[in-house]
């Protein structure tokens, strides 16, 4: 993988005290099948990173996260389209983050990413569209009141476009926002990016999870994003989420059942 960085995710069972009893049927699951070869090429801490990172977490199968480190990676990694993240499965490659779930949830079906009810799955697969392509929409649009008309562009359905923003130094190596190019002091990504916080509080309700008592994909891609904000990507995005406790402790929830508050 060249120049790649590489970090090895291993089972991350939903309660850490029961890591021994995991171990020890991953031990004998591996001795009746072949362990899966799981590859996720995407950069580190990002949400859609996040998102199916800790969907794998979920249904507690290891993977390997290959990082880029540099503009080839991106194409290399995913030669159609130079966006990630890819996940590589058994030597084949799936992009775009609702497909991979997709493809999760069918080869390995324990625990769904979705509600048996097929009205409620409904929801969650519409919450987890919207999520997708509404807070994305938000975060570049400041990138692009920042930049000009030189910011990278996102293209539907494809959420961040990481790769151009990490060639032009806006994300740090940390994760985070870079200062330089993220100043808040005009008002961050804008009122209307804190009503769709405010949308997604009335959404979840008095709810563990959204629209169930159970974590689903619209969890995860809810959280992918929300993470970044615990992890205060920018200044003062953890301030907005500590506002609205129900959204703080959500996040808090689906970190908790997917491994802990470290990025994957």
């Amino acid at each position: 993988m060249g120049s790649a960085g590489r970090v090895r995710n291993d089972i991350h069972p939903a309660n850490p005290a029961n890591l021994a009893t995991a171990a020890h049927a991953r031990l004998v699951s591996f001795a009746l099948v072949t362990a899966p070869r799981i590859f996720l090429y995407s950069p580190r801490g990002m949400p859609f990173t996040e998102k199916v990172g800790r969907a794998l977490r979920f249904k507690q199968l290891a993977f390997e996260l290959v990082e880029p480190k540099s503009p080839e990676d991106y194409r290399r990694f995913s030669p159609t389209t130079g966006l990630l993240p890819v996940l590589e499965l058994d030597g084949e490659k799936i992009p775009d983050s609702a497909a991979i779930l997709d493809h999760l949830d069918e080869r390995f079906p324990e625990p769904p990413l979705l509600s048996s009810d097929a009205r409620v799955a409904r929801e969650q697969r519409q919450l987890e569209r919207w999520f997708d392509e509404t807070f994305p929409y938000y975060i570049l649009r400041w990138v692009q009141r920042r930049v000009g008309a030189a910011a990278p562009r996102k293209t539907p359905g494809d959420g961040f476009p990481i790769g151009p923003m990490v060639q032009l130094g806006m994300i740090r190596s940390d994760g985070k926002l870079s200062p330089e190019w993220f100043d808040t002091s005009d008002g961050g990504p804008g009122p209307e990016f804190v009503r769709r916080l405010d949308d997604l509080l009335h959404m979840l309700g008095k709810r563990r999870f959204f629209y169930a008592d159970k974590l689903s994909r619209a969890d995860l891609s809810v959280s992918g994003s929300l993470s970044a904000m615990y992890r205060d990507i920018y200044p003062g995005a953890r301030a907005l989420l500590e506002a609205r406790k129900p959204l703080l402790e959500h996040t808090e929830r689906v970190l908790e059942a997917t491994g802990g508050p470290d990025p994957v």
